[in-house]
């Protein structure tokens, strides 16, 4: 059998020198160990020998094929091999996986989906050749493509990149699931002195230079063939296009053409079983161009142009790309503050694929702003426009051909959460580094299926606060009583805030906002606390449900270090005081789960410890965070008496730890005999013992039963 290394000279391997030993360690990959050299140039040598494809006959291999290994004689080890058949009738047009023709050279095997440089600096020269072997052998199977093993299909091989076709895709994700057979027109603008073109198939009004035909065959149709001819000529093309039960309407093409029509593209969507590879879809197209004229006259003979489609990124292939959860996909968020934060969460979620934004903020673009903002280049007219109008213009623009979905709201942003647009937003994420704005949201009755999100920055930018509010109704303040209860055995947390508090003489706050040209935080350290914060966004409705708070804290380490934790957020349980109702207790309920314990151990016996906590007045709102029962309490079936080993220490540490913000708030005791009321005795032991130790002059007296507590306020 002829063969085409048969046309360059056979050389001897003791003439390749260092390269001899290589090549005899690959003998027993070739049939009956037996090859031979030819040298293909003055650097390259060709290693010739056969591989037992283990091919049957129905196969489109031999049993033995011959192949031919270019080798660098210099570079072998780091310059990559190319390998073809050394059979002048191999049936390349069969297989996916072969790259065109280059140089001097027939189709080589294309052996690796990634880049073969980088495959081949980690792999020995035996390697590359066991893989060749392996190439020819699932081709002998007809397995290149492993359909059954959740492989992807290859997409159909460009011949020439003379012209390309810039295409907007999501409407793909719609056409392969699309039952009836289709033939539609959009327009197409050709662009003058450039070999591209570009169209959206949303585009229904013809009034480019040119008209796009897609051509569909319906979703029960899935073709599964390798093409390797394309049709050259108008006729074979449209012989191409019936045989294949395509629905080309000549005539509705003739009626759509205008003055300005030069060309007519020639789209075919090829469905195939399994989805393209780089592709979110089944479908892959085979693209041509033929001119108008001849299309029209029915020019047979003409000859027509292959077509490189190159797909604009659209939300469906940017939920791909970014492996958006589908739970995500199409809520509708809306984000109020686009400042730093807000802003660079906007684009991370819109480049993600989740584009249903309510952008709202009522403050103005100012040159300071861009150090740290999404917004990277604003020329000096732009200056004093909305932030969230400025957003949404950029964020419209990214994505070619697309719905306007991102809005935009130049509004306070608790006055544009209206009963109406409540109902219909999944997600609220809060980026005001606002308290005013917490506190504000914990007022609002929110729908069930609403999740909360806030998202703020501390300790002068180095940490990054996410609240992830799985359960609306539970009021976001709870969460920093839970960073509070979290200081107490968390050193991260306790050095945050110790941190925190030398920034400041006032209570902390868990918020920064990056909006005064006075704060001083890199756009590095802003950014990538967002893309923590957006990321554990894009993923809210995956795993287990509850609300919890992430944390991120930067440079802890060195410069450039990020380090992160997760904090459960406890259910509170929320109680009028007995005696007071214009003051509500908020206590977590694993504390009081706690103390329903405690009292149920105790039996017949009152028992009880004290309690500790922070109190807000100016939303008379009092928060027990945790209790401490000394061993040297003592109790009887009528009486309690609080001990007072250890509370010393134990007061100083909560004092330490919590950064002075939790305090002494009162007693707890039980009642196993008697109703829940205070008692003569509770009223004046609170009024001689425990008022006098109250920082602030308000505090608690607990009674409680094993499953039923109430709450007494103590004032002076």
């Amino acid at each position: 059998m002829d063969k085409v290394s048969d046309k360059y000279p056979k050389i001897e391997i003791a003439a390749i020198g260092a390269l001899a030993g290589e090549i005899t360690s690959l003998a027993s990959i070739f049939d009956d160990g037996c090859f031979s050299l030819v040298e293909l140039n003055n650097d390259t040598i060709g290693l010739c020998g056969g591989i037992n494809t283990f091919a049957r006959s129905k196969s489109a291999l031999q049993r033995i094929e011959p192949v031919v290994i270019a080798i660098s004689k210099a570079n072998w080890q780091t310059k990559v091999p190319v390998s073809f058949s050394d059979n002048p009738k191999f049936p390349f047009v069969k297989f996916a996986h072969v790259n065109y023709q280059h140089g001097d050279y027939p189709p080589t095997f294309c052996l690796s989906r990634e880049n073969i440089d980088d495959w081949y600096a980690e792999h020995t020269l035996k390697e590359y050749v066991e893989l060749v072997a392996q190439w020819l052998r699932d081709a002998a199977k007809g397995k290149l493509m492993k359909i059954t093993e959740n492989d992807e299909f290859e997409p159909q091989r460009i011949h020439n990149v003379d012209q390309m076709l810039m295409r907007a895709t999501y409407m793909d994700s719609l056409l392969e699931n699309h039952k009836e057979a289709s033939c539609d027109l959009y327009s197409i603008v050709v662009i003058a002195d450039l070999p591209l073109a570009y169209g959206c198939e949303q585009n229904k009004e013809i009034k480019g230079n040119a008209i796009g035909v897609r051509l569909f065959a319906g979703c029960d149709k899935v073709d599964d063939t390798w093409y390797a001819r394309y049709p050259s000529t108008l006729g074979e093309l449209l012989t191409f296009i019936n045989e294949r039960d395509y629905p080309l309407d000549l005539e509705k093409i003739r009626g759509a053409v205008i003055e300005e029509t030069e060309y007519i593209y020639f789209q075919i969507a090829l469905l195939r079983p399994v989805r393209i590879i780089g592709k979110n879809t089944r479908i892959n197209y085979l693209c041509f161009r033929a001119k108008v004229h001849d299309v029209i006259n029915n020019n047979g003979a003409a000859p027509i142009e292959e077509i490189t489609i190159w797909d604009f990124t659209d939300y469906d292939s940017a939920k791909y790309l970014s492996q958006t959860p589908d739970s995500i996909f199409i809520k509708r968020i809306c984000i109020l503050g686009c400042g730093a934060v807000g802003s660079k969460i906007a684009y991370h979620l819109f480049r993600s694929g989740i584009s249903f934004l309510e952008l709202v903020d009522n403050d103005k673009l100012m040159p300071h702003n861009m150090c740290r903002h999404a917004l990277s280049s604003y020329k000096p007219g732009s200056f004093l426009s909305n932030k969230a109008e400025a957003i949404k213009k950029s964020l419209t623009d990214m994505f070619y051909g697309m719905p306007q979905c991102p809005e935009a709201y130049d509004e306070d942003a608790l006055e544009h959460l209206t009963p109406e647009r409540l109902n219909k937003i999944d997600i609220i994420i809060d980026a005001t580094a606002s308290v005013h704005v917490m506190y504000g949201l914990d007022a609002i009755s929110f729908p069930n299926k609403t999740r909360i999100v806030r998202v703020a920055l501390s300790e002068g930018g180095d940490v990054g606060v996410t609240y992830l509010g799985i359960d609306s109704k539970q009021p976001l303040a709870d969460y920093y009583m839970e960073i509070l209860r979290a200081s107490l055995s968390n050193d991260q947390v306790y050095r945050w805030l110790s941190s925190e508090r030398k920034n400041s003489t006032e209570d902390i706050r868990v918020g920064e906002g990056c909006h005064s040209n006075t704060m001083r935080i890199s756009d590095d350290t802003i950014s990538a606390h967002s893309a923590l914060m957006s990321s554990a966004i894009r993923h809210i409705y995956e795993g287990k449900q509850y609300n919890r708070i992430l944390l991120s804290f930067a440079h802890r380490d060195f410069p450039g270090s990020m380090q992160s934790c997760k904090l459960p957020v406890m259910p509170y349980l929320q109680f009028a005081c007995a005696n007071d109702t214009s003051w509500t207790v908020r206590i977590p309920q694993d504390l009081l789960d706690e103390i329903h314990l405690k009292a149920k151990i105790a039996g017949q016996k009152e028992n009880g410890g004290y309690l500790f906590g922070h109190i807000d007045h100016k939303r008379r709102v009092i928060y027990p965070l945790i209790h401490y029962m000394p061993r040297d309490s003592k109790g009887t079936k009528s009486g309690f008496r609080l001990g007072t080993g250890g509370l010393k220490d134990f007061k100083n540490k909560i004092n330490q730890r919590s950064i002075g913000q939790m305090e002494y708030i009162g007693d707890w005791h039980s009642h196993p005999a008697c109703s829940l009321d205070m008692s003569t005795i509770d009223i004046s032991t609170c009024y001689a013992d425990v008022l006098p130790q109250l920082k602030s002059g308000i505090g608690l007296c607990v009674i409680t039963k094993t499953n039923d507590t109430k709450f007494f306020l103590l004032t002076r």
